[in-house]
């Protein structure tokens, strides 16, 4: 059997190597995306990132990638977005300097900072509460529901229409946006890569029911 195809866009800051081999772990062929490209034969889409919006913004402009991204959005294709490539796919973000983002969902990227929480930078394990629709089968949301993924951020989504929200972490008193779902995008503001055991379940789980 066909082994189905990822490709990782890669934008020099993202964390590549995790999630090339989480992906290959669970069954794909895996395939770097440098530049903009053909992506038909493609079955996912993947954004991962780490590091400020305003420079990934910047290099997704210089090298196309901006157009293989758009061109996924607009074709409906399978797109998984991590950490700061969940982030991208909102409106704006404040960091540093107001940049825009793809604008795929509607929203803006905020500090921590400016909100009573009890790590400014979070970085470590968090729970996440999924809406019971985020699987198909209540079984797969079962194995998941409780388990702890791996987060390293200091800002988060604030999300204009709640619609668009699959999961929800605690940080002090604020209840953040930590997964994003609209059509077959999905976007995960954690480390499913990184995330041990449940990540893996997540994600095998997730891709299972995106590419049926």
């Amino acid at each position: 059997m066909k082994k189905p195809i990822a490709g990782i866009i890669n934008i020099s800051i993202n964390n590549i190597l995790s999630i090339k081999r989480a992906l290959e772990f669970i069954g794909f062929e895996v395939i770097v995306i440098n530049e903009d490209q053909n992506i038909d034969h493609i079955n996912l889409v993947v954004l991962p990132g780490v590091g400020a919006f305003n420079k990934a913004m910047k290099t997704l402009n210089e090298t196309n990638l901006i157009k293989t991204i758009n061109k996924s959005l607009d074709k409906d294709k399978n797109f998984l977005g991590i950490c700061l490539g969940m982030q991208l796919l909102f409106q704006e973000s404040d960091e540093f300097i107001v940049t825009k983002g793809i604008g795929f969902f509607d929203g803006k990227i905020e500090n921590f900072r400016n909100y009573d929480v009890h790590k400014k930078t979070f970085i470590g394990w968090n729970k996440i509460k999924f809406k019971e629709n985020f699987f198909k089968e209540k079984d797969q949301l079962n194995l998941i529901q409780n388990k702890p993924f791996y987060f390293v951020h200091s800002y988060f989504a604030n999300c204009k229409n709640n619609e668009i929200i699959s999961g929800s972490s605690l940080n002090g008193t604020l209840n953040f946006t930590s997964a994003v779902k609209k059509n077959k995008v999905i976007a995960f503001q954690f480390h499913p890569e990184k995330s041990g055991h449940g990540g893996l379940i997540l994600l095998k789980n997730l891709i299972k029911n995106l590419i049926q």
